[in-house]
Formats: C-alpha cells, structure tokens, sequence
C-alpha cells in the first residue's frame, strides 16, 4: 500500500471530497489515470489509444433472469463506444479501493437477436427479431481493489442505464411480432438487465485501449 499512498500524496487532488476520498486526476488526464493504475496492477501503460467509430462481434449471449430468458445477439453491431468518457475516478483511503466509471453517451446496438423463452416444466420457445437501439446514456462503474492486485479482467462491471433507449424491432414471424406486442411496461427491466451483461465488455476494451491494458480477454 506505500506506493498506492505515495502517489496519491504527490499527486494534488483535484475536487473536493470527504478526507478519505481521494480523486488523484482530471478525468479527462487518461495519462494521469494512466500512470495510477500502471503502479497498483500489473497492467501494461502502452496502449492503442484507439476504439473504431463502429465494430462487430460475431455473437453476444447475455441473460434477462426477470423474464426466465436467455438471448444471443448475432452480428451485433456497437457504434460510438469510441465517444465514452471518463466520469469518476477516486481512491477511498478507508477502504484501500479505487472506483472507475464511464459515461457513454449515444451508443449504438444492432443485430439479430434470438430469444429463448424459459417455461417451468415446459419446453423453450424460441423468437427472433432485428433490433436497434439507441442508448442516450449509460454509465458504467468498476471497484478495484489494490489486493487482487488491481486488475479489471476480474471484477464486475456495473452499467446503470439513465434513459431507456430509442429503439426498432422487426419481428421474423408472426409468432415473435405477437409475442413482443403483448406488453412493453417492463422493457426498462429487460434493458437494464441486457445492458449489465454488456458492461463488462463495453468498460474493458475501453480501458484496456485508453487507459491501461489489462490484457483483458474481451
């Protein structure tokens, strides 16, 4: 832990917080932040510096426990993860963890997605659809603990989602249009969920190329 305190100490916080927090950077001094995590973790500070405008992934599952559902988004396309920003980065002296957080503003997800409907006792029934949706807001939120050391492979990520997304569905049947018709009051529920699932992949490859490489396997 010396040299955790020792670089907070030398580096002039730059908001004011309850003593034990302790917000080394501007959030917008990746090299700042940069050079805190480099000398807590093992994480290499030469980075790309880069995330493309727009990128695929061939197939991304993620669960919705609250609807007993499982879902793969295939060809799923992710605009605009290149526009997130940092916005929160401290140290809580009390606690001995650092908490990072993006913002991501705009983000983009389309694809073809699969959804497989649980039943108790029952078999799955499966709907397929083209979605696109458009997040005005998600933040995304990481503890790290100096411990493990720090290292963002291993912790999970916490997305809060601040305003459901503009979204479009096409249904591929008939059978999905009627399914997904028959009641919208809980899609803030479903996104939340789909969108924690997300988070771990979204913070990490933006880490990973922005602040500090990991060597996450993302």
């Amino acid at each position: 832990m010396s040299q955790l305190l020792y670089l907070l100490l030398v580096l002039p916080a730059c908001f004011a917080a309850p003593s034990d927090i302790v917000r080394p950077c501007p959030y917008s001094n990746y090299e700042c932040i940069r050079r805190n995590l480099a000398a807590n973790s093992y994480c290499n500070p030469q980075v790309s510096n880069y995330i493309p405008s727009q990128y695929s992934i061939n197939a991304f599952p993620f669960e919705t426990p609250f609807f007993n559902a499982s879902n793969v988004d295939n060809n799923l396309i992710i605009r605009n993860h290149n526009k997130c920003l940092v916005s929160e980065f401290f140290y809580n002296l009390s606690t001995n963890n650092a908490v990072l957080a993006i913002r991501c503003r705009g983000l983009v997800f389309q694809s073809t997605r699969k959804l497989v409907q649980h039943y108790p006792q029952a078999e799955d029934v499966i709907y397929t659809y083209d979605y696109s949706g458009t997040y005005p807001e998600i933040i995304i939120t990481v503890n790290l603990k100096p411990a493990n050391p720090m290292n963002i492979c291993r912790v999970k990520a916490f997305a809060y989602v601040t305003t459901l997304p503009i979204y479009n569905i096409d249904p591929k049947d008939q059978s999905t249009q009627n399914f997904l018709s028959t009641d919208l009051s809980y899609l803030n529920i479903f996104e939340r969920e789909a969108a924690d699932d997300r988070a771990n992949e979204l913070i990490r490859y933006f880490v990973n190329s922005y602040l500090c490489n990991f060597g996450c396997d993302f």
